[in-house]
């Protein structure tokens, strides 16, 4: 293994200026672009329909939800249920380990 010589006293300050300015200028590299578009927008105009569809959206999905409460709770009261993630029951002594 190779142990690094000590610095002298002025290098390290010239680094840490060094790595600070060019710090310094990569931030303001990638701020560039965005400040160059907060000139121009290139956003689209919503369409004057957008809030009638935006609510039938919404109407749409809380009907597809009311749909679906309706059918779980049909199920649920003529007690259809299907047990695919219950535990199976271990068999009763005396039925000769059969299910």
């Amino acid at each position: 293994m190779s142990r690094r010589r000590p610095a002298a006293a002025g290098t390290s300050a010239a680094a840490a200026g060094a790595r600070a300015a060019a710090a310094g200028m990569g931030a303001a590299a990638a701020l560039l672009p965005s400040l160059a578009g907060a000139q121009e927008s290139r956003a689209i105009d919503a369409p004057d329909d957008a809030v009638g569809t935006v609510l039938a959206t919404v109407g749409a999905l809380v009907a597809l939800f009311v749909v679906a409460s309706i059918g779980f709770l049909y199920l649920r009261a003529r007690g259809l249920q299907w047990g695919f993630q219950e535990k199976e029951l271990p068999p009763e002594p005396g039925s000769g380990g059969h299910h």
